[in-house]
């Protein structure tokens, strides 16, 4: 999809480190099956494999940001959202896979009100809270079953389901894939870049409702998660539980009301 100026056009904000076959197969997924104007910006924390190479297959709507040392997650977003133009922004995980209509999904369901301060897509990991199996069980038995498990032809029966629909949320929205406004980042701030692994999803959607804004889920669109394939790359487990107790220990700290050893998503009952 070209590049322009339009009010759905959208800077896509991908960080990465190492994983060359997740960002391969990410950005060519963005490049057929996107269906809204976009710029990719594709901010490489300290690559060691073979993703330096990235910039001899790409040569449209895409800028390679190399960052010497690994700045983050989060120190990768903010880069991405400070360089970017357009009224639109989404960030996404490398180690998801997207199918036909993806974003204009996602902002079709944003642009239907203004509170709505982020959206989310349904996902394939049993350890989000945004499975489509939990989703189903949990808040909405009307979303159909599937008699494949193929990404595209899932899309196809919610898009037939449920479209341009979505329900309000309390409680969070993961970053794995997510669209805001640009106008709601600069009015929020950027991700806390104290956050290593995990938590900066959780407090920006508490920042966003402070600001007073809402959460939406599109039920039109799902993704395929391949949870925390860096993450896991680059840390042991005991690593990972000492980052999420700091994590913890950092959200308490900001945010004091809110116990963080309960699950809190439900269906919001409106704007």
């Amino acid at each position: 999809m070209k590049e322009d100026a339009r009010n759905d056009a959208t800077d896509i904000i991908v960080p990465v480190i190492n994983q060359l076959h997740y960002t391969l197969a990410l950005l060519d997924g963005i490049y057929r099956w996107t269906d809204t104007p976009f710029h990719i910006y594709l901010v490489d924390n300290a690559s060691t494999d073979e993703t330096a190479r990235i910039d001899s297959l790409y040569d449209s709507n895409i800028t390679i940001v190399r960052n010497p040392v690994n700045r983050g997650w989060c120190g990768g977003v903010n880069q991405g959202i400070l360089l970017g133009k357009h009224p639109n922004v989404a960030l996404l995980n490398n180690d998801v896979e997207i199918s036909k209509g993806w974003l204009g999904n996602l902002l079709a369901f944003l642009h239907t009100h203004p509170r709505i301060g982020a959206v989310g897509p349904l996902n394939s990991n049993p350890n989000d809270w945004q499975c489509v199996d939990r989703v189903r069980a949990g808040m909405l038995p009307q979303i159909p079953s599937f008699p494949s498990e193929d990404l595209h032809e899932r899309n196809r029966i919610l898009r037939e389901r449920f479209s341009r629909r979505g329900i309000l949320i309390e409680g969070m929205l993961a970053f794995f894939c997510v669209v805001m406004r640009r106008s709601v980042i600069e009015a929020v701030g950027l991700l806390d870049e104290a956050f290593v692994g995990g938590g900066d999803d959780d407090d920006y959607c508490r920042r966003l409702r402070k600001a007073g804004y809402v959460l939406g889920l599109s039920l039109e669109t799902y993704v395929l998660h391949h949870s925390s394939a860096t993450h896991n790359a680059l840390f042991d487990e005991g690593r990972r539980k000492e980052l999420h107790r700091k994590n913890l220990f950092r959200l308490e700290e900001k945010h004091p009301e809110c116990s963080f050893y309960q699950s809190f998503t439900k269906v919001r009952s409106g704007i």
